[in-house]
């Protein structure tokens, strides 16, 4: 009885944790969708968001092997205010280690607010489907929320 409790557990933990890699996957293929659509607009969007100077969000794109990685990079250096460089030099050195791995070398702790929603792929921003303007006001918007375009909750999930 004991060891089939047990086994129940691990298959349970497994199966959680495979999940929460299904929502980070998720999220990144979003993102790759979005920027192969168009990619002078996702830049845009990525740079009205983070708030990145043009050159340093170049070299960032250049870095990466894709557009969502240098999202990921970007949140990164914002939640563990890491200097872009550092979290480029992570990403190179650790990328095929996990997001996880990256994130923990850059300072951010298992178990914290920002490590589950790293494995979560909600961080707090989606690009629109169509630009329509990258600043809050600017063109169509996606029609949603107030001015800025975003009522706030992204991935479907009432925050």
């Amino acid at each position: 009885m004991f060891l089939r409790k047990l086994w129940m557990a691990l298959v349970m933990v497994v199966f959680a944790s495979s999940l929460a890699y299904a929502d980070l996957d998720a999220y990144l293929k979003e993102l790759d969708i979005h920027a192969r659509a168009d990619f002078g607009d996702f830049r845009a969007q990525v740079e009205a968001h983070f708030g990145v100077p043009a050159p340093d969000l170049d070299l960032v794109f250049k870095g990466v092997f894709d557009p969502a990685d240098a999202v990921i990079c970007l949140w990164l250096g914002q939640q563990s205010r890491q200097p872009y460089d550092v979290v480029m030099r992570e990403y190179r050195a650790n990328k095929g280690k996990g997001w996880g791995v990256v994130a923990q070398r850059l300072g951010i702790k298992p178990g914290s607010a920002q490590f589950k929603a790293l494995k979560a792929g909600d961080l707090g921003w989606s690009p629109r489907a169509h630009g329509g303007g990258s600043a809050p006001g600017g063109g169509k918007g996606d029609g949603h929320g107030g001015p800025g375009g975003s009522s706030g909750k992204g991935h479907g999930k009432n925050k």
